[in-house]
């Protein structure tokens, strides 16, 4: 619970606010906040459970009853002055329920009139929802989860009810991975560390990040990948390599690096050719920050109804902070927000979920880094370009001779057969116009050769052979991607190589 929020929720129930409605996960919390604010009014509490209970007990006054039923039976006491009213389950106790929000909207109507009563309403939820008919009334705050110095006193307080000796680096170091989680999941997972090897410490981060996959699973919005690459694992991109490298010192000791000054990194869009290893930087960018990795479907956000498509966003996000650190990969970025500006109702859509996420990007204090991939770059509102919403833009051309040849080591090696018998020049000079992908896909298809030819040694020849039969994306593509190269040369675009 943060002091701000506690003093701005004070002066709102001080100035006769009628609704405040509190988002949030935090029940206990929630209620020791109401506490503190009522001082010396009662309290009064319906709840989807057993209807309307005593708020300290929660043990039921009447017989259960639906909300509509507890608000008539409020709406007919004399004297309702000087009580705090609790509506837990606001969602459930409201949505299809007009007779629930005719009610609900008379009682504050009744409460508005008389200038003596001093009575607030306060709506719990772990969802919002708001009925039009009382948006008027209504002011939604959402109750934050606890902050990393929340967390390290959290996890102190463990380490000393345990008598450890958990150093402060440490203990620091566990307050940043459980970012996102609530009070009652922190105390669950401290727990369970401590029982499976009598220690509170990194080697319990393991439990974190399945407790994390878990929040990421019910989302629906977002993916957890597996991550295999290795930023070796990628032939060329030199300049991209050393900057993501730079990033990950920072992201290893980012106590340290604030401490010093520094800023937090936001992330890196990456543009350029299809099949030149975009996608494959964002997984293994992923393994250097030894992060988890989440993959943004912008499809699965697209909802039918009128609204869906933001909540949707907001979803995501929240649940990426909530996981946070972690990387998140955004990729074909441009087809996201496709039709902007260009009139009609899909891109009134994309316009509003644009405006969000760049809001999100100017302004987050997470540990989201986020790493977006585009192939046409000219297609995207220039707003997303500027600096401030990424720390760096990379262009990822086709592969120089040089980065060829690293590429089919990469490969080669890879699978076991790089040998003497194969010169890695002749190859490269042969692939001129070559993505990462066309090279991948010769190594692949000479070696299922080689095995069908009596499992014959890989050799050159072969290789050769095989790229005379390949047509390349830069040839099947010419025309598209001459375009491309064409924009973004006119945009002086850093090179990732």
């Amino acid at each position: 619970m943060t002091q701000k929020l506690q003093a701005t929720l004070r002066a709102h129930v001080e100035s006769h606010y009628p609704i405040l409605y509190l988002l949030t996960y935090e029940e206990a919390e929630a209620d020791a906040l109401i506490r503190d604010l009522a001082e010396d009014r009662k309290i009064l509490e319906w709840n989807m459970a057993r209807g309307l209970v005593d708020f300290a007990t929660k043990r039921p006054q009447t017989d259960w009853c639906d909300l509509a039923t507890a608000l008539d039976t409020l709406l007919d006491w004399d004297d309702l002055n000087h009580h705090v009213i609790v509506i837990r389950d606001a969602h459930l106790g409201l949505r299809d329920q007009p007779l629930a929000v005719a009610r609900l909207k008379a009682l504050v109507n009744r409460l508005l009139a008389d200038d003596e009563a001093v009575v607030t309403l306060f709506l719990l939820s772990s969802q919002v929802f708001l009925p039009p008919e009382l948006d008027k009334f209504i002011t939604l705050f959402e109750m934050p989860l606890p902050d990393e110095t929340t967390i390290r006193q959290l996890v102190t307080d463990y380490v000393q009810a345990y008598e450890l000796n958990t150093d402060a680096d440490t203990i620091g170091k566990m307050a940043l991975a459980l970012q996102g989680l609530t009070r009652y999941e922190i105390g669950q997972l401290i727990n369970r560390g401590y029982q499976r090897d009598g220690d509170i410490g990194l080697e319990d981060l393991d439990l974190v990040l399945t407790e994390k996959a878990q929040i990421i699973r019910k989302s629906g919005t977002l993916e957890m990948l597996t991550v295999n690459e290795r930023l070796e694992s990628i032939g060329g991109l030199g300049r991209l390599k050393h900057w993501l490298n730079q990033k990950a010192q920072v992201m290893a000791d980012w106590p340290a690096a604030r401490a010093f000054g520094v800023e937090p990194p936001k992330g890196v869009m990456i543009v350029g050719m299809p099949g030149c290893g975009k996608s494959l930087t964002a997984k293994a960018t992923a393994a250097l920050f030894n992060l988890p990795l989440l993959k943004l479907d912008m499809g699965s956000l697209m909802g039918k109804y009128v609204g869906e498509s933001e909540a949707n966003m907001r979803r995501a996000i929240q649940v990426a902070e909530a996981v946070s650190p972690c990387v998140l990969w955004v990729d074909e970025v441009e087809k996201a927000f496709v039709g902007i500006g260009a009139g009609g109702d899909g891109s009134e859509v994309a316009t509003r979920l644009f405006g969000y996420f760049l809001t999100w990007m100017q302004d987050k204090t997470k540990h989201v880094f986020v790493i977006a991939t585009a192939n046409d770059i000219s297609a995207l509102p220039p707003e997303l370009l500027r600096k401030g919403r990424f720390d760096e833009i990379f262009y990822v051309d086709f592969p120089s001779r040089e980065e060829r040849a690293d590429i089919f080591r990469v490969h080669l090696h890879k699978r076991g057969k790089l040998s003497a018998q194969i010169q890695l020049d002749r190859l490269a000079q042969a692939t001129e116009g070559y993505s990462g992908a066309d090279i991948e896909s010769v190594v692949k298809e000479a070696i299922e050769q080689a095995f069908v030819d009596g499992r014959s040694a890989l050799d050159s020849d072969r290789l050769l052979q095989v790229i005379g039969n390949t047509y390349p994306l830069r040839e099947v593509m010419k025309k598209k991607l001459k375009e491309y190269a064409e924009r973004i040369a006119e945009m002086k675009i850093k090179p990732a190589s």
